[in-house]
């Protein structure tokens, strides 16, 4: 019981404006917490980092974009920093459906047994794997796409004299070279293969019925030339 001259004191109503965990006026919480420097080092990090999320997207978009004066003028530039890691495969603003069947054809210079040198027929890398995801319920990716997109990224990479620029081309064709190798196998015609060589064969898709275009269907070739294999791209 409460002794009768007691008195009650009215309860102390917190501060509003007080967010420190005890209630408490000037406890830590929140960055007003923080040091100075960390403070300073928070917001450096910040900056650094919309800073470079705002350079990736403006040079993917360069790069998807449709051609115009500062892509072109900046081209080399843009290829190195997207390199393979980044490398877009779809074009903004303008789908560009193939009018045309593009196959990819490899042969092979083998050493035979006695030291001579043969070459192999054209063997067609496209049809067999055609051949492997025809009425296959579910084939592969390597066998849809593997060989078409290293195929078309080796093209792009190309120089006006048909040379591949840069590191990127030089990966695209050391991508090609280990893709072709093993489907063609480490020996071929009874000999160790020493160096391949690819081309591609590009049959336009001919008009509909319908339709008064002429459309040329002879069937084009760009051969590449021959590429040293070295033991790490037999698989």
């Amino acid at each position: 019981m409460r002794p009768p001259d007691a008195k009650v004191l009215p309860k102390e109503r917190p501060d509003p404006g007080d967010r420190s965990p005890g209630g408490r006026a000037g406890g830590p919480g929140g960055l007003s917490g923080l040091s100075p420097v960390s403070r300073w080092i928070i917001a450096l990090t910040a900056v650094a980092v919309v800073v470079g999320a705002a350079v990736h997207l403006a040079v993917v978009f360069l790069a998807i974009a449709p051609p115009n004066p500062l892509s072109q003028r900046h081209a080399a530039g843009i290829s190195r920093y997207l390199g393979p890691e980044f490398a877009q495969q779809w074009k903004l603003f303008a789908p560009n459906p193939s009018t045309a069947n593009t196959h990819v054809h490899a042969r092979a210079q083998v050493e035979m047994p006695d030291g001579t040198l043969s070459t192999t027929r054209w063997l067609d890398l496209t049809a067999r794997d055609e051949t492997r995801i025809a009425h296959h319920p579910l084939p592969g990716q390597a066998y849809q796409n593997e060989l078409r997109v290293a195929w078309n990224n080796f093209i792009e990479s190309l120089d006006s004299q048909g040379r591949p620029t840069g590191l990127y081309g030089s990966l695209m064709r050391q991508y090609l070279v280990r893709i072709a190798v093993p489907r063609l196998g480490p020996r071929a015609d009874g000999g160790t293969v020493r160096r391949v060589q690819l081309r591609s064969a590009v049959t336009p898709v001919p008009a509909p019925p319908w339709s008064y275009q002429y459309v040329d269907t002879r069937t084009s070739y760009l051969v590449q030339p021959w590429w040293t294999v070295r033991a790490e791209d037999a698989g």
